[in-house]
Order: structure tokens, then sequence, then C-alpha cells
């Protein structure tokens, strides 16, 4: 433990650090300000963006590579029926179209259809396409003019319905456009029949590939949008920390990781030392200022991803840190008092508008018959300890001392105000 000396006249405040209202360093914010044109984000939002567009194209994908199969059926039998199956493109069909058309459909209903879905598509779309284009372009040179209007609606499809992402479906359209000018050349088309079905191919693709645009950055735009939302109502609206509800819900998760995995979970407790006597002398907007300033400092001490910084209730944060050796818990317990102590005072004219805390940090073992609740008494009662011994103060438990504390008796009564 670590302590240094407190004297009961000194009031709180906070840095001249202050965090707006606004929330202080969200992910979504920060891409919906620069408006997503790239259509793509960082490698962790991207992965939440995909099982968010996964889950959205789940019904069309199945619906249109179920269709898919039933199509590439009739078209085998037509074909069978007008050329034969030793024809050119009744294997095309069986060799190629219809295992490919099968294997869409059951990617499409795969029972870890969000795993394998994306990866194989961004193959077996493309593969297709240049497919179909070949067995079009065989129709149309011999003289099914009309066959065409099926490659234009698989271009359409590519963007629509396949439930691939802008830049994978280009690559699909644009394998189906080089497919087809090859094989207008391997078939032998007239210049003028080519360039009109290419000319054809060429303004579908343009106009899809310009409305799909606008369509996936709508899409990106609607999930921060709705993540930001959702991210507002998990945070203290005061300081932009997670609130209570957000850290039940993490400390929950991280404590059944925690038991799987057999590490350990350090709970920071986080007190602000007389914060009532700094209202009553500073009023309640300094009061709100010191709180934001304690808040932005605990927020840069909780970076890693299983790591939080919540606001506990009144002056009071917790600090949840994952798999951390008891020697850096205490580091950074212990950096983090004297960067607040070091912080200066709200008002230069006043040193006693300095704010100083006390913190009481638990480290648990998570095990079966203990509950996250039991590592916040745990947690409470080394802050209790450490305002007992002037403020300003830490105060550190380690699990040897976790293991015989009796979940829901607090040891340390009655507990000293502010």
């Amino acid at each position: 433990m670590a302590c240094s000396p407190s004297h009961e006249t000194r009031q709180q405040s906070s840095p001249a650090l202050a965090v707006p209202d606004e929330l202080p360093d969200s992910v979504y914010k920060r891409e919906l300000r620069f408006g997503v044109p790239q259509l793509r984000f960082d490698r962790a939002l991207e992965q939440r963006f995909l099982a968010s567009h996964l889950q959205r194209v789940q019904l069309p994908v199945r619906v249109w590579f179920s269709l898919g199969v039933a199509l590439a059926l009739v078209f085998t039998i037509a074909q069978t029926l007008r050329g034969g199956i030793w024809s050119f493109n009744s294997w095309l069909e069986f060799c190629g179209i219809i295992p490919c058309a099968l294997a869409l459909a059951w990617l499409a209903w795969h029972s870890d259809y969000e795993r394998v879905f994306l990866p194989w598509t961004r193959v077996l779309v493309p593969l297709k396409g240049a497919l179909v284009a070949v067995f079009v372009t065989r129709l149309v040179g011999n003289g099914h003019d009309e066959e065409l209007a099926a490659l234009t609606v698989y271009v359409i499809a590519a963007f629509f319905f396949s439930g691939l992402l802008y830049r994978a479906a280009v690559v699909a359209v644009g394998a189906i456009l080089v497919a087809y000018a090859v094989a207008t050349m391997g078939f032998g088309l007239s210049s003028a029949v080519a360039l009109k079905g290419f000319l054809v191919l060429l303004v579908t693709a343009s106009m899809g590939a310009l409305v799909y645009y606008n369509v996936e950055r709508s899409y990106r735009k609607s999930f921060l949008e709705s993540a930001l939302i959702a991210e507002l109502g998990a945070r203290d609206a005061l300081t932009g920390l997670m609130n209570r509800r957000s850290l039940d819900e993490h400390l929950l998760r991280v404590w059944q990781q925690a038991q799987r995995d057999r590490r350990t979970i350090s709970v920071m407790m986080v007190d602000i030392d007389h914060f009532k006597s700094y209202n009553d002398a500073y009023g309640h907007q300094a009061g709100d200022t010191a709180l934001r300033s304690v808040a932005q400092l605990l927020e840069g001490f909780a970076r890693r991803p299983l790591d939080i910084a919540a606001r506990y209730g009144g002056d009071e944060f917790v600090v949840v840190i994952y798999d951390m050796l008891p020697d850096h818990v205490r580091g950074t317990a212990e950096g983090l008092r004297r960067a607040l102590e070091a912080a200066p005072p709200a008002d230069p004219q006043n040193r006693q508008s300095s704010v100083t805390i006390s913190i009481g940090v638990g480290i648990v073992e998570p095990t079966l018959g203990r509950t996250p609740l039991g590592a916040l008494q745990f947690a409470d009662e080394a802050l209790y300890e450490a305002k007992q011994r002037g403020r300003n103060c830490m105060v550190l438990k380690g699990t040897d001392e976790y293991r015989t504390l009796e979940t829901g008796s607090f040891k340390s009564r009655p507990r000293p105000h502010g």
C-alpha cells in the first residue's frame, strides 16, 4: 500500500483538462465525422460491421442463391433439350455453373454462416459470373440475343442480392465483363454484336456500382449511428465513462472469461476526497468539472479491450483491469493517484482547489461460488482502509486476502464520509 499525507481541510477540484459533454473518445463518432467515403473501418470495427451486414442480408441471399440453383437446373434442362447433353453449354452447366450454384446455396444455409459465407462467396460469385458470361455469350453467338438479359440480371444480383460488399461486388462484376469480352473473341462474335452486348453490360455495371456504393455507405452510416446511440445509452451523461449498468455487464463477462482462462481481475475503486466539501466551497458546476477531469484521467488507464473505466455513482468510479500482475496493478493505481495529485488546481490562486483521490484495489481469482459483486465489495473494503489512512492514498488487497473474504459482510463500519 502507498499513501501520501493529506489534510482534512484540503478541498477537491479538477485539473485544467476538461472532457466535453459529448462522448470523449468514440470510434463511432470519429468514423461518422469522416463520412465513411472509403467504405472500410479499422479491423475491429469492420468485424462488427460485417456481423451486422451478414445478419441483414441473410434472408435475401438465401432466397437468391436457392433461386439460383433452380434457375441453373432450368437452364441446364433447356440447353440439353436444345443442344443435347454433349454440347459445350450443357457441360459448362454440369461441371461449373450447377456446382457453383449448389455451393453458394449451401453457404447461405450453413450453420456457421457468419464465418464461412463471405470468404467463399468472394471467390464463387465471380467464378459463377464468369461461367454464366461464357454460357450466355455462346448462346448470343448462336443467334439468341435475348439471353443477354440473363447476364444483366446476374450483374445486378452481384451488387444487390449476393451479400457481397462493394469492393467484392465490383470484382465479381469485373470478372463477368472480362469473361464476356474474352468469350466474344473465342466464339467469333461479330464486332457489332460483341460491342453492343459489352456496352449494355458496362452501362448496367456502372449504374449498379454507383447505386450500390451509396447503398453501402448509407448502411455503414446507419450502423455507426445505431452503435453510437447504443453507446450513449451505455455511458454516463456527465463524465462520458461507462455507466453502472454497463459496468455490471462488462464485469460479468470478464469474470466468466477469467474463470475459464484461470486469470485474475483487478477491481480498482476510486473516490474523490472531500467531494461534498468541494461542492459546498466552489459550487456544483466546479464539482462537475472535477468529475469530468477525474473521468478523463481514469479512461486513459483503461485502454485494453477487456479493461473498463466506469462511474459507479456520485463521486465514485471503478476501473476493471483484466489479467495484470500485482506489481503492475499497484504501479497503475499509484500512477493514477500521483497524476491527479500533480495536476494544477482549478483555481490557480487557491492551491486548496486541487483534488485528490483515494483508491482501493482488490485482485481476485474468479471461482465457482464467488460473484462479481464480491469483487466490488473487496475493492470497497480496500478503499475504506485508504480513507482511514488519511485519504490521497492507495491500498491494494491481493488474492490471499480475497480467499478469506466473507461475501456480503462488510468488515469495516462505519465508513468515513467523503
